[in-house]
């Protein structure tokens, strides 16, 4: 069991910032950070709407991400990269009751989601090539009884990554026909990129489907990332887009407004009004908040559903100056219940242009504007068609979602 992480800020500069240690309250059962002297006195602002001081020491101000702090919760998988760490471990012959996420944060230690890093880090040689066919092989089956050293594998090629549906994080040649481990030592023309197959549950074609949308997002004035599908050897197709915490060898600290508010994703509620203020707040860019404005229409036109607080992020540079990150899991998703997991102007299930015009008013975006971005986001999903066609996205799935686009549309 980790007793006592050190942490530190990797921008991908010649030196690490040291942050502070964290170590294990057992009575309490949850992770304490103290700072470290240095960065106390010259402090960047790595969670500025919970951390105004760093005098004393930091505790989780709620269970929103476990054991540890809200700050540090982005770094801690979840979904599939959790049941990977603690696969791994039970394999290895530890107790899930005695598995603490001190000892997560060790197994995703100096290469997890953004610039956050910590030591002592459990993890294996980096990966000289990956096999698409190799994964795809082993996601069917891990559930079962995959040995430990197959788990570590999968797990360490996983940095951390969030969501449920099987990914892992790589880099890609430039020619785009190769893979190798994403903690290889960077080189020029290599690309950092997220890699996720459908989850066995989801229908066939959802793949090709996020694809599309994240063409049609892009034609609604949506900042994306690049895209593309890239298929193992027996045809099974892989969402593939750039990372953005990534710059080439460079690094992003990365905070989701989940662990901004420190808060559980999936409980929290919130409307888009309140993250077009926090987005205000955060990037002091009226154009940041436009950009969350058009999002929300989009995922509202779209039946983009799964709009919760761990997809919506902002990336800080070493200067400490934070802006909103691109847009990420953008799909077609009917949502718990039916309903958009955020609000949009109080309304959850037919969220339309009377909800838009309201958030877009309290959010200072004049009406016309606010009609302008509204009619954008309708040119780009009233050609959903066309992005189907262009990913060949399966019939079935492809008429289901131009029936859902073309309710959405009337509200």
């Amino acid at each position: 069991m980790i007793r006592r992480l050190s942490i530190d800020l990797d921008f991908g500069t010649d030196s690490m910032i040291a942050v502070g240690r964290m170590g294990w309250d057992s009575a309490r059962r949850q992770a304490v950070v103290e700072w470290d002297t240095n960065f106390v006195a010259r402090p960047l602002p790595l969670s500025p709407l919970l951390i105004r001081s760093h005098v004393g020491l930091l505790r989780p101000g709620s269970r929103g991400f476990g054991a540890v702090p809200g700050l540090f919760g982005d770094s801690l998988p979840d979904g599939w990269g959790r049941l990977l760490v603690d696969r791994e471990l039970a394999a290895r012959g530890r107790s899930l009751t005695d598995i603490t996420d001190l000892d997560r944060l060790a197994m995703v230690g100096l290469d997890g989601m953004g610039a956050l890093t910590y030591r002592p880090e459990e993890q294996p040689a980096p990966e000289a090539e990956i096999d698409l066919g190799w994964f795809e092989h082993l996601v069917p089956e891990i559930e079962g009884q995959v040995a430990a050293d197959e788990l570590e594998r999968l797990r360490a090629i996983a940095g951390g990554s969030q969501g449920a549906r099987p990914k892992f994080v790589a880099q890609l040649s430039p020619d785009g026909t190769r893979l190798r481990g994403h903690r290889v030592p960077w080189e020029p023309g290599w690309s950092p990129v997220l890699i996720k197959r459908r989850a066995i549950g989801d229908p066939k074609g959802m793949v090709e489907a996020e694809a599309a949308y994240a063409r049609m997002a892009r034609a609604a004035g949506i900042e994306m990332t690049g895209v593309r599908i890239m298929r193992a050897a027996n045809g099974e197709p892989f969402f593939v887009t750039d990372r953005f915490d990534r710059i080439g060898g460079r690094r992003l600290h990365m905070q989701t407004v989940a662990a901004l508010l420190d808060v559980d994703f999936r409980e929290a509620m919130l409307d888009y009004a309140e993250l077009l203020k926090i987005t205000r707040v955060m990037t002091r860019d009226q154009r940041a908040v436009e950009q969350m404005f058009t999002r929300m229409v989009f995922n509202a036109r779209a039946m983009n559903r799964d709009d919760h607080l761990k997809n919506h992020a902002f990336l800080m540079d070493p200067t400490g100056t934070w802006h909103l990150s691109p847009a990420y899991d953008v799909s077609f998703s009917s949502g718990p219940a039916g309903e958009h997991t955020l609000l949009i102007g109080g309304e959850g299930r037919h969220p339309g242009r009377a909800q838009f015009l309201d958030v877009a008013k309290g959010a200072g975006i004049k009406t016309q504007r606010a009609g302008e971005i509204i009619a954008a986001v309708d040119d780009a999903v009233g050609t959903w068609a066309d992005y189907a066609d262009a990913e060949d996205v399966p019939t079935a799935l492809r008429s289901e979602i131009s029936r859902a686009l073309a309710e959405n549309s009337t509200w």
